[in-house]
């Protein structure tokens, strides 16, 4: 799995097996493409999408174990990890 972060027109963090997947969600959950997407997507590493997700999850359910966090990482690809708080 890769991960793919956008920052405009809405942030969002994504597990795609590829970028053209990524956008694909993207355009789904977030905003449509006016042909300038794949300008603004950047991959990242496993271990940053790690963090911030863990970083988001934790603030909000401190009771949340690391295990479980994880686990449900991992199970996450072709679908949004984050994703603005105007969309959701």
């Amino acid at each position: 799995m890769k991960y793919y972060e956008i920052h405009e027109p809405y942030y969002a963090l994504l597990a795609a097996e590829e970028e053209k997947k990524a956008l694909e969600v993207y355009v789904e959950v977030a905003a449509d493409d006016d042909g300038t997407l794949k300008d603004s997507i950047k991959e990242v590493s496993r271990q940053y999408a790690l963090g911030c997700v863990g970083d988001l999850a934790l603030k909000n359910k401190p009771e949340l174990s690391v295990d479980k966090l994880v686990r449900d990482f991992n199970k996450r690809e072709n679908d949004w990890l984050i994703i603005d708080g105007a969309l959701a």
